[in-house]
């Protein structure tokens, strides 16, 4: 869990956990444009320990050609700590896959700009931006004060095809096909009615 003087955000596990990453599952199932009409891509970073390629669900916003994400958790979480290591990540919205380089804010005037377009486009990100730093409200003079409490990440598209694999799901026909044969299947299995 994350504590501060304005809130409490657990880590994600367990149950959380599961919750958090059901979008990814919905790539896997061939839905993936579903989670690409809200703010969310699938970030695929490359394993520091494993080498192999780790995919994660998160909210982004976007200033120019440039995306930007904020991690509620500090650098602990582990797609942050890959794309440290290994800056050469995949972002993946619906059936678009991109080559991108990560690249951590530190630039304090960057950092508040990209906070804000968080807080701005969301009404509960003035919540959840509170709960993660020690400010009692956020707002647009708060923010350069409390930027530096902020674990930002620009994500800088770059040319040529995505170095890493990005989730690959289903054929887009599976997944009507699956739910007719199911209707078909309770259709046949329901006990007939006498009258």
């Amino acid at each position: 869990m994350i504590k501060n003087a304005s809130g409490i955000i657990p880590y994600p596990t367990g149950m959380l956990r599961t919750i958090a990453r059901l979008p990814l599952s919905l790539y896997r199932l061939g839905l993936g444009w579903l989670v690409g009409l809200s703010p969310f891509i699938v970030l695929t970073t490359r394993g520091r320990s494993s080498g192999q390629a780790r995919h994660v669900v998160l909210e982004w916003r976007r200033h120019g050609r440039k995306y930007y994400v904020i991690s509620a958790f500090g650098t602990r979480p582990h797609w942050y700590q890959n794309a440290l290591a290994h800056p050469c990540v995949t972002i993946q919205s619906g059936r678009r896959a991109l080559r991108a380089r990560a690249v951590p804010v530190t630039d304090r005037d960057e950092k508040a700009r990209a906070v804000y377009m968080f807080r701005k486009n969301s009404p509960i990100y003035e919540a959840v931006l509170t709960s993660i730093s020690t400010a009692e409200t956020i707002d647009f003079r708060t923010l350069a004060e409390m930027s530096h409490e902020f674990t930002v990440i620009r994500l800088e598209p770059e040319a040529g095809p995505p170095e890493l694999p990005g989730i690959t799901g289903l054929p887009p026909w599976v997944v009507p096909l699956a739910l007719v044969g199911l209707l078909i299947g309770v259709r046949w299995l329901r006990p007939a009615r006498s009258e």
